[in-house]
């Protein structure tokens, strides 16, 4: 299976000849596909991996919130898939490069991981282990950051429409690449809760509390910052899109979002939401105050099909005044625009 990627060119630009075109053609997957080797299905080669949002680790494009410049990448590697019906168990395995160095020395970075999961009952479960290894600042400089984690979701049987999740990752191993070695001591949680009524057409009400570990002591040999492998998790239009005016934030994340959602019975292809965000640094590490901001985002979808879809939003950012240096815009800021998605 292979995938092109063109994403060079913004509105207004000059306009690009044939070579350009040709040029700036990229295949984000190329892989091949094998079934059942050996009971395992193989991928081999460049493709996307994991799910868009994840905490940990996740390859592929951007999805919505739709960073500045829709950004994409991949990972080239192996991925084995095996599944056991009789305990409904769905196994998977990776060993990949993320980074290949051909200047010289091998300066590789490496990536590792098992990931496994389950359904029992109403409850779904998923465990899962991650190791890369950061080659790139030399011999007896590496880099091992490893991740060890578990999420469940349950499906409440006893409120119809109810779900419940919560997931937990710490930071194992070690960091040598500076003159101090570091051991890795992050750690990152997650919980969240939908709830979905039928009210003249589908109604959902959803919250989420995010934590990212900070480091509160640089200077001592631990690094307690979450570290994630490659992780997506992106809250809010502005904030999650990177387009915010808050620059570096202090250590770690602390956030809360809640939001309303509603799809109308008798104009089920529009879908309206908004949710507000609060967002705070997990170590005061210099700031003023450890409160960060708000954000506040209205989103109307219209699904026209499977495959086209129209999306219009608007965001706005408060910054907490007091973090923001000298020079810097202190009034909201705010972002109004559309999408279209077409897929083919």
């Amino acid at each position: 299976m292979s995938l092109l990627e063109k994403n060079n060119r913004d509105y207004g630009t000059a306009s690009e000849d044939a070579n350009t075109i040709t040029t700036n053609l990229f295949f984000e997957q190329a892989y091949l596909n094998l079934k059942g080797v050996i009971g395992i299905d193989h991928k081999l080669r460049r493709q996307y991996y994991g799910n868009a949002g994840d905490m940990v680790i996740y390859y592929g494009p951007k999805m919505w919130p739709y960073d500045n410049g829709l950004t994409v990448n991949a990972i080239d590697g192996w991925t084995g898939w095996w599944k056991y019906d009789k305990w409904n168990l769905d196994v998977h395995a990776i060993i990949a490069r993320n980074t290949d160095d051909t200047t010289g020395p091998d300066k590789d970075i490496d990536i590792y991981g098992i990931n496994a999961k389950t359904k029992i009952d109403r409850f779904h479960l998923n465990a899962y282990a991650y190791e890369k290894i950061d080659k790139s600042n030399g011999v007896n400089k590496f880099i091992f950051t490893d991740v060890i984690g578990a999420r469940a979701n349950w499906e409440c049987k006893f409120v119809k429409g109810l779900n419940l999740g919560l997931e937990y990752d710490i930071n194992m191993g070690k960091d040598n690449s500076g003159t101090t070695k570091e051991d890795l001591k992050g750690y990152a949680y997650k919980a969240n809760v939908d709830y979905t009524m039928d009210l003249m057409g589908k109604l959902g009400f959803d919250a989420e509390y995010v934590f990212n570990s900070g480091d509160n002591k640089p200077t001592d040999t631990k690094n307690e910052e979450w570290q994630a492998i490659n992780g997506d998790l992106r809250l809010g239009i502005i904030w999650g899109g990177g387009f915010d005016v808050l620059g570096a934030y202090g250590s770690g994340l602390k956030a809360y979002d809640i939001g309303i959602n509603w799809t109308p019975e008798k104009l089920n292809k529009l879908s309206l939401a908004a949710k507000y965000y609060d967002f705070s640094a997990a170590e005061k590490s210099g700031l003023t105050k450890v409160h960060l901001g708000t954000e506040t985002d209205i989103v109307a979808t219209w699904t026209h099909s499977d495959n086209v879809s129209v999306k219009g939003y608007y965001a706005m950012l408060t910054p907490e005044k007091k973090n923001l240096t000298a020079g810097a815009p202190h009034d909201a800021q705010t972002m109004l625009g559309a999408a279209f998605v077409v897929k083919f």
